[in-house]
């Protein structure tokens, strides 16, 4: 039998009622369970139902119906329910702060510069940790420290935004794809709900639809 859990999807929409478009995500009452991402703009997160933990590099914060909190564009980030019942929320994305943004540090900031002119998601820590000058060791344990990820999975998370860019300007979902150097678009797909609940062909059509 077919799990359950990989039939929930989440609803997305773009709102251009404020001028600058905003991404919404919506999501039932689930047992929600994000991997490790980030968001090109501030995520603005409204719990309507259940409990979350909400994983950061440095803590976590958990967080229940009626709480309203902002994630800051940039950083990593994951959130996961506390129950079985699982908790239902709303997210909005906005155009990052300059007061909310951060930078992360010297030595993850070039690891990732590095990463995202990789031309596949063939990660090759070697190659980072000689582009950074330390060991492979060094970097793997700094990157995780500042950003809250490990190498390969922030390199995803680079490819990952590079593919929104594309589905937004109603690139072909295959295209974008192989443009941001997945491997086809059975392997976008399966990152795309992982990290976002839905399919990038919704995430394209969503934006179609607000055009």
């Amino acid at each position: 039998m077919r799990d359950r859990s990989a039939l929930v999807r989440t609803a997305f929409a773009v709102d251009h009622d404020t001028g600058e478009p905003v991404e919404t995500i919506a999501g039932k009452r689930h047992a929600w369970r994000f991997r490790p991402h980030f968001h090109a703009g501030d995520e603005l997160v409204q719990v309507l139902a259940g409990r979350a933990r909400l994983r950061l590099p440095h803590g976590f914060r958990d967080v229940a119906a009626g709480d309203t909190l902002i994630v800051p564009a940039g950083v990593v980030h994951r959130f996961e329910p506390l129950d079985r019942q699982g908790w239902a929320f709303v997210s909005r994305f906005v155009p990052a702060s300059r007061t909310a943004a951060r930078e992360t540090a010297m030595l993850a900031a070039r690891a990732a510069t590095l990463l995202a002119q990789r031309p596949s998601l063939r990660t090759d820590v070697t190659a980072v940790a000689r582009g950074c000058a330390v060991s492979e060791g060094h970097l793997s344990r700094t990157f995780r420290r500042e950003t809250g990820s490990s190498l390969h999975n922030f390199h995803v998370l680079l490819a990952m935004q590079q593919a929104k860019t594309l589905l937004r300007r109603q690139v072909p979902v295959v295209e974008a794809a192989l443009a941001a150097g997945f491997y086809d678009q059975a392997h976008l797909n399966r990152e795309f709900v992982r990290t976002c609940g839905m399919t990038p062909a919704v995430f394209r059509s969503g934006w179609s639809a607000a055009a």
